[in-house]
């Protein structure tokens, strides 16, 4: 056989093993099965949820304050004078307890003024003496004329009675004068009105004042005010003092460098505005002893310090994360037919990290607490098989 031949027999074999390769297959996918069809069940968005519960619980109120001083005061003299004396204690800073000599101002005038009026009172007791006597020669003599046709006020006349009224008169008047000069003379020695803390002071020995000269500011230290801004709400969960019961307690920490001072106070009354810098009420806080003992560090005026206030518990409520709340308001159920529900729920309290609902769930109801990407009322849900369905809430 020819190479020629030989060749073309190889050509002949290959394209009739291609076209029997073809065929085999065209049977194969003629001739096979067709798989049985299944309806694959709709499975629901994968969430994970907890399960709540309403119960007590016990809230306290966070907010920022401003220690305000109790009681302050401008001290003025009343008088006018040199001042010959000053207490060490009269920089700022000083303390005074109640009654204690703050300034003291010349008195010798004042002390002449006692004893002139002193004289005038001496003389008029004197004059009403004298005038008893009077009076009494005149009711003998009168006496002794017998029965005489005569007024009632001829009679007191004639027996010195309004004379013996003048006397009495004159007396009280002298008394009057004498007991405002003591009370001048007294006033000459500036006391502390109560225990105080200098805040300022306004004169120096030698120096001379006129009545109502400003001598310094004092602010009480047995009680200090702080001022603290609270949302408006949050206003029905506090007790204000009252004669009957006292109200809400109160913490109160200042933060100075690495140190904190720490004070118990008391909510006293609410004030009836609210906070310029925004849509706050304010109440007002009482702290006994804001200076603390010899070694603890003092609240400080006008400081910035943190509040937290024991408001009153909260009965029935559900506790949800914040993870859960959307759009300020509403939460995710997952209902008994595994579809979703949006519920616009009341929060009576925000915590850091959860709030608390008063209305809108019920106990035992699941809250979707995983993200679902787009939300669609009566969507199927689902949880995972190998997590637990439900945890309860603390």
């Amino acid at each position: 056989m020819s190479k020629r031949t030989e060749r073309r027999l190889k050509w002949a074999l290959s394209i009739g093993v291609m076209f029997l390769a073809i065929g085999g297959a065209f049977a194969l996918v003629a001739t096979k099965e067709e798989p049985p069809r299944v309806e694959k069940p709709l499975e629901g968005t994968l969430v994970e949820v907890i399960v709540v519960q309403g119960n007590r619980h016990e809230v306290d109120l966070h907010a920022k304050g401003t220690v305000v001083p109790a009681r302050e005061i401008i001290l003025q003299s009343e008088l006018g004078g040199r001042v010959i004396w000053q207490s060490s204690e009269l920089v700022p800073g000083g303390r005074f307890e109640e009654g204690q000599p703050i300034v003291k101002i010349d008195p010798r005038d004042y002390q002449l003024a006692v004893e002139s009026f002193r004289s005038q009172v001496n003389r008029a007791k004197l004059d009403l003496r004298l005038e008893a006597r009077r009076g009494d020669v005149a009711k003998r003599e009168w006496n002794s004329f017998g029965d005489i046709d005569a007024s009632a006020d001829q009679r007191a006349l004639a027996q010195r009675e309004p004379q013996l009224e003048a006397s009495k008169l004159a007396l009280k008047a002298a008394q009057s004068v004498l007991k405002k000069a003591e009370l001048d003379l007294a006033r000459t020695t500036l006391r502390a009105p109560f225990n105080a803390m200098v805040v300022t002071e306004n004169v120096d020995t030698g120096q001379l004042i006129a009545p109502q000269t400003a001598v310094a500011r004092l602010v009480g230290t047995d009680e200090y005010h702080v001022r603290v801004s609270v949302p408006v709400a949050s206003l029905r969960t506090m007790q204000a003092r009252t004669e009957d019961s006292p109200g809400s307690k109160v913490d109160v920490v200042q933060r100075v460098g690495q140190e904190t001072i720490e004070r118990k106070g008391e909510v006293i009354r609410q004030l009836p505005d609210l906070d310029p810098g925004g849509a706050m009420a304010r109440v007002l806080v009482s702290i006994e002893n804001p200076l603390g003992d010899a070694k603890d560090l003092p609240l400080l005026l006008g400081s910035f310090v943190d509040v937290t206030v024991a408001a009153a518990p909260i009965e029935n409520a559900v506790r949800v994360p914040r993870g859960a709340l959307h759009h300020g308001q509403n939460v995710y159920v997952m209902n008994d037919d595994d579809l979703l529900e949006i519920r616009t729920v009341h929060i009576a309290w925000t915590q850091p990290d959860a709030v608390l609902v008063t209305d809108g769930l019920e106990p035992n109801e699941r809250v979707v607490v995983s993200r679902i990407p787009t939300p669609i009322p009566n969507m199927p849900l689902r949880t995972a098989r190998d997590a637990p369905a439900a945890a309860a809430t603390p």
